[in-house]
């Protein structure tokens, strides 16, 4: 009977296994769920981590316009407009998603704020600059500059545009201003519509069409114009 007492379990003989294996049990529990949860969740903290980052960077463009306004109500801006040539290091460059001038075309309800780039977000504030080539640009670098807006929005207006109708571009930098010489349709795959290698500075515009349509079409509207007037963007006036 002796030798039976002795060979009890540490359950049977000892309290403290009654709070110890508990604990332990509860430790290993709560570290499988965390190995789980982590794995699960991952993607999530990735997309939500995403979404700040990106709130970050929204809060922190510019509007390099409305604050070339306010300068040049202070007295402290350069009178650049009637400039021929401007020195391209002394005017600040936009970045994506900075609000760098307003665009308006004569006759028709075009009146839009001008963003640099073309993502979701800043077509949904206003018009956006096409800026993943060499060969395009913002006014006066002499390039092609493509501007993108929404049909049912801000550039719903352009089928009002006719043949002759000025586009005047005003930028935090200079006043351009664009003569219309063509309009028409074209699938969004066609490559015809924009010709990114020329040296001579044009502006197009496009939007989704037919005008009245909600959601994805394959088709654009593009407006073509050629420069007519605005300071030139130089690399140095000397």
């Amino acid at each position: 009977m002796t030798h039976s007492s002795s060979n009890r379990s540490f359950l049977r003989k000892s309290w403290a296994a009654y709070i110890a294996v508990p604990i332990l049990f509860a430790v290993i529990s709560i570290g499988a769920l965390f190995l789980l949860g982590n794995a699960l969740l991952s993607p999530y903290k990735e997309m939500v981590g995403w979404f700040f980052s990106k709130s970050e960077e929204i809060e922190t463009n510019r509007d390099l316009y409305s604050q070339a306004i306010a300068d040049a109500q202070n007295g402290t801006a350069a009178q650049n407009n009637t400039a021929q040539t401007i020195d391209k290091q002394s005017i600040t460059y936009p970045y994506p998603g900075d609000r760098y001038g307003e665009i308006s075309i004569e006759g028709t309800t075009v009146s839009a704020p001008l963003y640099y780039g073309d993502d979701t977000a800043t077509l949904n504030k206003g018009v956006g600059t096409f800026k993943d080539d060499v060969g395009v640009g913002i006014p006066g670098e002499g390039k092609t500059i493509l501007l993108a807006g929404h049909n049912n929005t801000f550039f719903n207006g352009l089928q009002q545009v006719e043949v002759g109708d000025i586009v005047t571009i005003e930028t935090h930098y200079g006043t351009y201003t664009y003569e219309v010489t063509d309009m028409g349709v074209k699938d969004y795959q066609d490559a015809t519509a924009y010709d990114f290698t020329r040296t001579d500075e044009n502006l197009i515009m496009y939007t989704c069409y037919p005008f009245d349509a909600l959601g994805f079409t394959s088709d654009r509207y593009f407006v073509y114009a050629k420069y007519v007037s605005g300071p030139v963007l130089v690399d140095g006036e000397g």
